[in-house]
């Protein structure tokens, strides 16, 4: 029976799987790796898949970001797949774009960040993704300071060339409550910007943004829209993407009349 007809018959096996795998794109296999265990393709067909996700040259060429393997990594959570989405993460990063001079990071670690997602669509908590956004930013940046916060705030140790997924996986805890200002007067040490990732639930009566002088830009990401802006004067978004990733650079462009088109 050809393989139309099977699609049309009923749930795909592990033997259609194994005759599609070979046509199909990056984006599919990434997508579809958790139906490919769940219909039981051999470890044979799942290496060459997990071949093709780890080679940077394709990696390069789906133009995919760090959001997009985590998510296939929770998602499809065998150890068959790991090795290759680390690998591919790491990769994609070379598709984040660069921030020069210093960068100051923090990352929202209280507890209300670790019950909802980051979005309908996504299998990622609130506290994955942004862990993931800090530290892909803060590696790829000239010369970045990593700190992540909640009641306390600490410093997230990078070294050069380190894998990202277990920076997220074991260097971030719960923090307990969201002290945005407490970490910002502790950290900020004449930085070129600061970026925020947070769900915005902030303790305390200062606004974060007015922590550090006027002419430095000060970047958040509101994971929840718990309130407006509370970067009073600042760039504030609402949610989190790989899309994230170009707006500092592209609005830096801009203040500087310098547009990428």
């Amino acid at each position: 029976m050809g393989v139309g007809r099977r699609l049309a018959a009923g749930p795909l096996t592990a033997e259609v799987w194994t005759a599609l795998i070979p046509t199909m794109g990056y984006m599919a296999l990434l997508r579809n790796l958790r139906n490919f265990d769940r219909a039981g393709v051999s470890d044979e067909v799942a290496a060459t898949v997990a071949a093709r996700l780890a080679d940077p040259e394709q990696v390069a060429r789906s133009r995919q970001l760090p959001m997009r393997f985590l998510s296939a990594y929770r998602a499809a959570p065998s150890l068959r797949w790991a090795w290759a989405l680390e690998r591919a993460l790491d990769a994609s990063l070379a598709n984040v774009p660069s921030l020069p001079g210093r960068t100051l990071v923090l990352v929202d670690r209280s507890g209300s960040m670790f019950y909802s997602e980051v979005s309908g669509n996504s299998d990622l908590t609130r506290a994955d993704a942004a862990a993931l956004f800090g530290t892909a930013i803060a590696l790829r940046a000239e010369n970045a300071d990593l700190v992540q916060f909640g009641s306390t705030a600490k410093p997230v140790e990078l070294r050069a060339g380190e894998s990202v997924l277990p920076v997220v996986r074991d260097r971030f805890g719960d923090l307990g409550g969201t002290n945005t200002v407490g970490a910002l007067r502790r950290f900020y040490r004449r930085h070129d910007r600061v970026v925020i990732v947070t769900d915005e639930q902030h303790s305390g009566r200062t606004l974060p943004g007015k922590a550090v002088p006027r002419d430095v830009p000060v970047y958040t990401w509101n994971l929840a829209g718990y309130e407006f802006g509370h970067t009073e004067g600042r760039f504030t978004f609402g949610g989190l993407s790989d899309a994230a990733f170009g707006m500092v650079p592209l609005l830096e462009a801009g203040e500087r009349e310098v547009w990428p088109f």
